[in-house]
């Protein structure tokens, strides 16, 4: 077998890659869009065509089109320069191709083609074959018995592939004629001029039928009349078009074959630039497929080589309590084994401190800096160490309020290669190292700064107190509904296997199937089919649930067979020493800003169900302590209002009227006197779900209205609220603009997806856009409330849990009325909106009661 050369078009390429990803740029702001879609690319190239050699032909910048400008002057005059930020990258990319080990080639009065179909002619005389990727046709001349080429039709996905036959298929003519019909039809992207008023398939039947340029002009009077006479007066211009496409295969310049020999395929340095460089995505499809001859050694020598470039020394000191006494910020983080503290008055020097030694007064006069500070304070709270001085800064929020679609926020993600979090004289320096990247950023988005100092730092401190105060389990409670859920789910098994006529794993999206839509024939019109079947999903089940009394069988054995190992058999197995529960409250997950609550989940539970109260009632204070809850009523409509400007909304809103009443009225035409239950019931759901982006047909599933009532009904809804639709359209209008949405108080949220090729990738980040504002506007409120109750509850309760819009107290039972009172008070004037905020208290004795 021929061993295989790839000769990659560079610019070209990168060209394609640029414009595919616009806005891709790594966490300091530097554009990396081109150079991703050159690494996808290259990817692409060692997976599928397994080369023994690459290289990359590349136009000198200037230079490469002298001789051709000779020729003809207004050659290539057409060409806009690229933006800015395009040659910005091209260094990163030269970075790329060295870490590959792939050489490049460019040189003076000869283009990218040129140089492509000189290599490619000096392989085949080895018997190598070539393959050529780029997006320029002009290359298609080079096809021959030992050169293919790849052309990117759209993106890097679509690829077209000639060889000689599907040349010849396509065009109907030879690729060693390709040339001759160029020098016809002309280029308007190159500004080669061809003959005037011949189009590609004038010049295809040109060639086919008489051969060559010449061959045509040898034969003018056989032409019609009307070709004729834009041959005659264009001759010159075809001849001169001629050559111009002419590639130049016989120049100079000589193929290194030594040095386009593919040895390792993917590199050790090229993942550690791909980390750099922030190209998660990339990075996990090459680790999970390196070359069997690199090894983490490997990895971790070329890392270390940035590291050395990136990571300046840094000196270990003895402590020096009046360093930190006098309040200078400092950086801190905590060991893996928790301990040691580490600490940094300045960069340089740290000092490390056996948490039993730390003097925490003395360390907590300055704000600190930090990544991931909730994780170092919970664990200090949890060792016995109470840490009063303020968070000054946090590396791992920061970055998640600067972009808040970035998956991962690890120190290592952060500084483009892996920081050993056990080794100060990397994690410490690289903690400046971001802190101070980060002002920059913040510098020029002076808004989202505020956010971070009003709003997520200040929150680190106060949730590391509330996942450390825990909440107290009854798991005997648990225990003994455990058992009854059993007997349940066994009579539910007994039940859905009578029906079925057999016995059969009813958690198996393949037996399920097997029995629903071939044992019991039930219809599978408008149901999705992936590889393995038709769907047994929630969705896809709720269709046909009218057909069939095992649908309802399987729904509540799934809800009982979930809730119970996910919450009733899972929980007691989680809760401390004292019988307490401590979530996690993670600032960074949600891209709207809400608080996350995982290990375990507490935000899930469903409120709306008698099984989700009982599981609740497991929550219980401590002995004399009872549960105040206060709760934002109706907390997304009311801000909804306020973005919309919505007047008659608000007007609503503060005159007390029940909104889903009053929407109701005006949809249905009738007086509030007479709105029925069910009525209300279609307008609170439209109420939110337009805010979600609700369709008529999910409008029709939810209500069981008709499809065209569920439209009708959605039309009426925004000529009545018409303000709302028009700040949706704003949203949208504003975001493709701009590239982000943002909340009242400027927390930001990209939207690259809008310009998504992908229709359901597009409508999803629409119905996201619409949403964050509102949502995130709540979750912005929601933590200026719980900084501000925190302080007045000294001495009367603790906050103990968030759920989205409520917040939960444990005090002691003589406390409550007067902690009720600050909750509804506080929160409800938290901040002057035009429409009042209204808050809901209740008090009990476990969760469930309230």
């Amino acid at each position: 077998m021929a061993k295989r050369l790839v000769i990659i078009d560079g610019k070209s390429v990168f060209y394609r890659g640029y414009y595919a990803m616009p806005n891709l740029a790594t966490g300091d702001g530097t554009p990396t869009g081109g150079v991703y879609g050159f690494a996808t690319m290259a990817l692409e190239i060692v997976k599928k065509l397994k080369p023994d050699y690459v290289t990359v032909a590349w136009d000198k910048p200037k230079t490469n089109i002298r001789a051709r400008l000779e020729m003809y002057p207004q050659y290539k005059a057409n060409r806009k320069p690229a933006p800015p930020d395009f040659y910005v990258q091209v260094p990163i990319l030269h970075e790329l191709l060295d870490s590959l080990g792939w050489p490049l080639y460019e040189a003076d009065d000869y283009e990218a083609d040129d140089i492509m179909g000189a290599f490619a002619k000096q392989a085949g005389a080895e018997g190598i074959e070539s393959y050529l990727v780029t997006s320029d046709l002009d290359v298609l001349q080079l096809v021959n018995a030992h050169t293919h080429i790849y052309t990117l039709k759209k993106g890097f996905t679509q690829i077209e592939i000639f060889n000689e036959a599907s040349f010849k298929e396509k065009y109907g003519v030879n690729a060693n004629q390709w040339i001759d019909v160029k020098a016809l039809k002309g280029d308007s992207s190159d500004n080669i001029p061809g003959v005037a008023g011949i189009g590609e398939k004038t010049a295809l039947d040109l060639i086919a039928t008489y051969g060559t340029l010449d061959g045509v002009y040898e034969n003018i009077e056989l032409i019609k009349n009307s070709v004729k006479a834009k041959l005659v007066t264009g001759k010159d211009m075809a001849y001169l078009s001629k050559q111009l496409v002419t590639l130049i295969v016989d120049m100079p310049l000589k193929l290194d074959l030594k040095k386009a020999k593919l040895t390792d395929g993917v590199t050790p340095e090229f993942v550690a630039l791909l980390r750099k460089l922030e190209f998660r995505s990339l990075l996990r499809q090459v680790e999970s497929a390196l070359p069997k001859g690199i090894s983490a050694k490997d990895l971790q020598d070329a890392e270390q080589e940035i590291k050395q470039k990136e990571l300046p020394a840094i000196k270990e000191i003895k402590f020096n309590a009046e360093d930190f006494a006098a309040g200078k910020l400092r950086v801190i983080t905590i060991n893996p084994d928790h301990d040691e503290l580490w600490a940094s008055p300045t960069p340089g020097y740290f000092t490390r401190v056996p948490i039993t030694d730390v003097p925490f007064k003395i360390l907590a006069n300055g704000p600190i800096v930090g990544h991931d500070l909730r994780t170092t304070l919970r664990t200090l709270l949890d060792l016995g160490h109470e840490w009063p001085g303020p968070v000054g800064h946090d590396t791992r929020i920061a970055a998640f309020i600067l972009n808040s679609l970035e998956r991962s926020r690890e120190l290592s993600d952060l500084r483009g290669f892996t920081v050993d979090m056990a080794d100060p004289h990397q994690v410490l320096p690289s903690i400046w190292h971001a802190y101070n990247d980060q002002l920059l950023q913040f510098e020029q988005s002076p808004t989202l700064l505020k956010v971070a100092n009003d709003m997520d730092f200040p929150s680190i401190a106060l949730l590391a107190r509330i996942e450390h105060r825990g909440i107290r389990l009854n798991s005997p409670y648990l225990a003994d509904m455990s058992k009854k859920f059993a007997v349940r789910i066994k009579e539910f098994e007994q039940k859905i296997y009578q029906l079925a006529g057999q016995e059969f794993t009813i958690n198996s999206p393949q037996q399920l199937g097997k029995i629903l839509y071939e044992k019991l024939g039930l219809p599978t019109d408008g149901v999705k089919k992936g590889k393995t079947g038709y769907s047994t999903g929630a969705a896809e089940l709720d269709k046909l649930r009218p057909l069939n009394p095992i649908i309802d069988l399987i729904t509540q054995y799934r809800e009982y067979t979930k809730l119970k190992s996910t919450y009733i058999d899972a929980l007691p197995k989680l809760v401390d020493a004292e019988g307490k529960l401590h979530t996690t409250f993670a600032l960074d997950i949600a891209p709207t800003g809400r608080l996350s609550s995982n290990s375990p989940n507490l935000q899930n539970i469903p409120t709306r169900t008698e099984i989700g109260q009982a599981i609740r009632t497991a929550f219980v204070p401590a002995k004399g302590n009872v549960f105040v809850s206060a709760d934002y009523s109706q907390f997304e409509l009311r801000l909804a209002a306020v973005l919309a400007e919505d007047m008659n909304m608000i007007d609503e809103f503060n005159n007390d009227i029940d909104i889903h009443v009053a929407t109701a009225s005006e949809i249905y035409g009738v007086p509030i006197g007479e709105v029925t239950k069910d009525m209300r019931r279609n307008a609170k759901t439209v109420n939110f779900g337009v805010l979600y982006g609700m369709s008529p047909h999910g409008l029709s599933v939810a209500t069981n209205m008709s499809m065209q009532e569920a439209r009708d009904f959605i039309r009426r809804y925004f000529e009545l609220r018409a303000s709302v639709r028009e700040y949706m359209d704003r949203v949208i209008s504003d975001a493709q603009k701009d590239g982000y949405v943002q909340t009242l108080f400027g927390r930001q949220r990209p939207t690259p997806d809008l310009k998504s090729s992908n229709f359901a990738v597009r409508e999803g980040a629409k119905r996201a856009a619409i949403n964050m504002p509102i949502q995130g506007t709540e979750a912005d409120l929601m933590k200026m409330a719980m900084l501000a109750i925190e302080p007045k509850l000294e001495g009367l309760g603790q906050q103990i849990l968030q759920v989205h819009d409520s917040i939960l107290i444990e005090c002691p039972k003589a406390n409550a009325e007067k902690v009720g009172e600050l909750l509804k008070e506080t929160m409800e004037s938290i901040y002057k909106l035009p429409v009042g905020l209204a808050v809901e208290v209740k008090t009990g004795e476990n969760w469930g009661d309230l």
